[in-house]
């Protein structure tokens, strides 16, 4: 009994390991890649109002 109970137990996480893997794996490469993204947005808003705030000066 003991030893189809680690044999169950291997499978399931062998099956979670896949699933971990195509699934899971994807999702965090797309965090990832929104984050950069987000990063890079903030970055140009950043430059975006210190231009502003040249031209407002200089005016």
């Amino acid at each position: 009994m003991e030893e189809q109970t680690k044999k169950t137990t291997q499978e399931l996480s062998d099956d979670e390991l896949k699933e971990v893997s195509g699934g899971a794996g994807n999702n965090i490469q797309q965090q990832r890649l929104d984050h950069l993204d987000n990063q890079s947005k903030s970055v140009e808003d950043i430059q975006a109002a210190r231009l502003d705030h040249l031209d407002n000066q200089s005016k």
